[in-house]
């Protein structure tokens, strides 16, 4: 661990500027994991040794830089060490302001900001969200490290030489930006309020409409209730005479029947006499024959007798 802090250390320092970490690791032959923990560690002995030098972590990369105590003594010797003079310039427009559209910063630092903040960004001084249309601009925690700053004060102290900034033009943007919000923050409660006062409109019309809706369903049972009454009483009364008739009908039939039975009971009574009777003259006659019959063989025997 101790050889490949001090592998790193050296290449930091050889490479003069920031150095993405995998390229590290491949020059000093170790894996990345191992590789960050010694660069932590370095980090934290540079710190701790209250040197001149630091070792700075920029996302991904990584570098040895001086301190902001010493960089104007350093930037006299070389002013590209560090950030470039406009960079710095569109960073103290940005940290006098924080938070800041950066379409603010666009207007006070025209096009050419665009590249200032995506490098900012990139080296971890500045954190950029969403905001609308535009994006927010606010101050990392590794800005106020690396710039040994801890207040609003030390940064107006820190960048009160740059001659871009202008803040009175900074404020007269910040009201505007603030007048915009105000009216979309306006806009978006009126648009939620039309809603609102359609819904109740609609509500209002619709229990109107429900209460009449409602008296005209009741009147209509009634009268539908009442119709119903009425057919049920012509039904009864249809029915009722249906019996009747019915009745009436069943009777008749009843009566036609029974007229009928005594008729056919009048005739079989008749036939029934008439067959009696057939049978009682046959029955004589058959007597008178038998009785004739027999005087005759009574008379006859006799004669019979005497011839013998």
């Amino acid at each position: 661990m101790t050889e490949l802090k001090k592998q790193a250390e050296a290449v930091l320092f050889a490479a003069g500027n920031k150095i993405e970490v995998d390229e590290i690791a491949r020059l000093c032959r170790a894996d990345v994991n191992s590789l960050k923990k010694s660069l932590k560690k370095l980090k934290k002995e540079y710190d701790e040794k209250d040197s001149s030098l630091m070792v700075s972590e920029e996302g991904n990369f990584w570098k040895f830089t001086v301190r902001e105590t010493y960089m104007d003594l350093v930037q006299q010797i070389n002013p590209h060490t560090e950030l470039s003079k406009t960079t710095i310039e569109t960073l103290a427009v940005i940290a006098w302001k924080a938070p800041i559209l950066q379409s603010d910063v666009i207007k006070a630092r025209t096009n050419k900001a665009y590249d200032h903040i995506k490098e900012l960004v990139d080296s971890g001084f500045l954190i950029k969200q969403r905001h609308g249309r535009s994006y927010m601009l606010k101050l990392s925690q590794k800005f106020f490290e690396y710039f040994d700053l801890k207040n609003k004060e030390d940064i107006k102290e820190k960048f009160k030489d740059f001659a871009d900034i202008n803040e009175g033009e900074l404020k007269k943007l910040e009201e505007v930006r603030l007048k915009k919000e105000e009216k979309s923050k306006k806009a978006k409660e009126e648009a939620e309020e039309e809603p609102k006062q359609i819904i109740e409109q609609n509500k209002k019309e619709e229990n109107e409409s429900g209460e009449v809706t409602e008296q005209k369903t009741e009147e209509k049972t009634q009268e539908k209730a009442k119709n119903i009454k009425t057919e049920k009483t012509d039904e009864k009364q249809e029915g009722s005479k249906e019996t009747k008739e019915k009745t009436e009908q069943v009777e008749k039939e009843e009566e036609i029947k029974t007229k009928k039975t005594e008729e056919q009971e009048e005739i079989t009574e008749k036939e029934t006499k008439e067959q009696k009777g057939f049978a009682e003259k046959e029955q004589e006659v058959k007597e008178k024959e038998l009785k004739e019959t027999t005087e005759q063989e009574t008379k006859e025997q006799p004669k019979e007798s005497n011839k013998k």
